[in-house]
């Protein structure tokens, strides 16, 4: 998600879970500045092996917002988009109607390793109430990011021109370590909603105008990028969970920001997981390594589907909006 500073980064609402369907916001075309786009040729995506879907045909995102309630496959968003918001300037020839084909879409080019000054440290206190928590330079100390800002010069920028740097600031959140789910689900709000274990923030699935940003916007090949706030993903990278781990696995991606954890889960046959296996937030209850010893605990699963890490809070989410 690009966000301008006007769009103040809202905390998440406790809206009351009485409705069974969310309710979709409109569809909304992006704003063209002239002329039909090519299809362009550049960085190939990092994609992780075995996805469990069509990775030619997914779901765009752009009718599964919902304002009110979550729904299986849904985003439930604390805010509705602003349509003059900052973002892609042209929809990729990978976006046929209502799904999209990763395989042809391509990256924001180039590799930039942020070794020298990428850190990530965590910290926990016991006990039921115990807290984890969680400092971090905002860049990867696992993966690379792309050039930004994009280049003229790069394919990607006929479709994005994404202006802002990949800028490294110290940030610190405290999250329960021994998260409880809350009485009512709660929507996901603008701006981070967890933590990456590469120190890489997450956002929910949804850019500035609310529409699909993995779908839409220009991202590099570990599938990042910055806005003015932080460098960020959308969904799963392939970069920070390294290589497969096979048949009947549970690799811990990141902590959401109600304290669960975020998985990468692979069935019997070494596929992901998808939608049909989780539930309205993106979640399951199973047994996975979770503070050291393998339990069954609740937790949020990575797809390659829409909407990718969390569809909304399961439990309470503890940070204060960014400011």
């Amino acid at each position: 998600m690009r966000t301008s500073p006007a769009l103040a980064l809202g905390a998440s609402c406790t809206l009351a879970l009485g409705i069974t369907l969310g309710v979709a916001a409109p569809a909304r075309a992006l704003p063209d500045t002239g002329g039909a786009v090519p299809a362009a040729t550049g960085t190939p995506i990092q994609l992780m092996p075995k996805p469990g879907v069509d990775l030619t045909a997914l779901p765009l995102g752009d009718a599964y917002v919902s304002l009110d309630a979550p729904q299986r496959g849904w985003t439930w968003a604390c805010t509705a988009g602003n349509p003059n918001a900052p973002g892609a300037i042209h929809s990729g020839p990978w976006i046929q109607g209502d799904t999209w084909d990763i395989t042809e879409k391509f990256a924001v080019s180039g590799s930039v390793s942020w070794s020298h000054v990428a850190a990530y440290s965590e910290t926990s206190t016991s006990g039921s109430t115990g807290t984890r928590t969680i400092t971090t330079m905002r860049v990867p100390t696992v993966g690379t990011t792309g050039t930004f800002p994009i280049q003229r010069t790069d394919p990607a920028f006929q479709y994005d021109r994404n202006p802002s740097p990949v800028s490294p600031r110290s940030k610190t959140v405290t999250i329960p370590r021994n998260p409880t789910k809350s009485a009512k689900p709660s929507c996901l709000p603008m701006g981070a909603i967890g933590v990456a274990k590469n120190g890489v923030m997450l956002y929910n699935a949804l850019d500035a105008r609310n529409m699909d940003a993995r779908a839409h916007e220009m991202h590099d090949s570990c599938e990042g990028h910055p806005n003015f706030a932080e460098y960020h993903y959308h969904a799963g990278s392939a970069c920070a969970v390294g290589a497969d781990a096979g048949p009947n696995s549970a690799v811990l991606f990141g902590y959401a920001f109600d304290g669960f954890g975020i998985y990468v889960v692979r069935d019997a046959n070494g596929d992901m997981l998808t939608n049909d296996d989780l539930d309205a937030c993106h979640g399951r209850t199973a047994r996975v390594k979770w503070n050291g010893k393998t339990q069954r605990i609740y937790h949020y699963v990575v797809t390659q589907e829409y909407p990718y890490l969390l569809g909304c809070f399961t439990g309470t989410n503890v940070v204060p909006p960014a400011r």
